[in-house]
């Protein structure tokens, strides 16, 4: 098992922008590492988003039927209250 395996996505994620960071200090921006360094870190990126999302939306939103339609209410707003 390497060292990637056992850490978190967070730690990966961070761990990805260090080596970000300390490429471009090295070689500057335009570099192909620095570049495939970036796409190694937005794919962490994109994946933690994904987690998220798909969380999100299993978590903070109920569904509820309404009639003949169905529609998904948040949990955490409450309702507006008509004046």
């Amino acid at each position: 098992m390497n060292i990637d395996e056992t850490l978190t996505l967070n730690q990966q994620i961070e761990s990805a922008r260090q080596r970000l960071h300390d490429l471009y200090g090295q070689y500057g921006f335009g570099h192909a590492c620095v570049y495939e360094q970036a796409m190694i870190l937005d794919e962490l990126i994109n994946q933690y988003n994904r987690m998220y999302q798909t969380k999100k939306l299993h978590h903070n939103y109920v569904q509820s039927e309404t009639s003949d339609t169905t529609s998904f209410v948040c949990k955490d707003i409450p309702p507006l209250n008509p004046t």
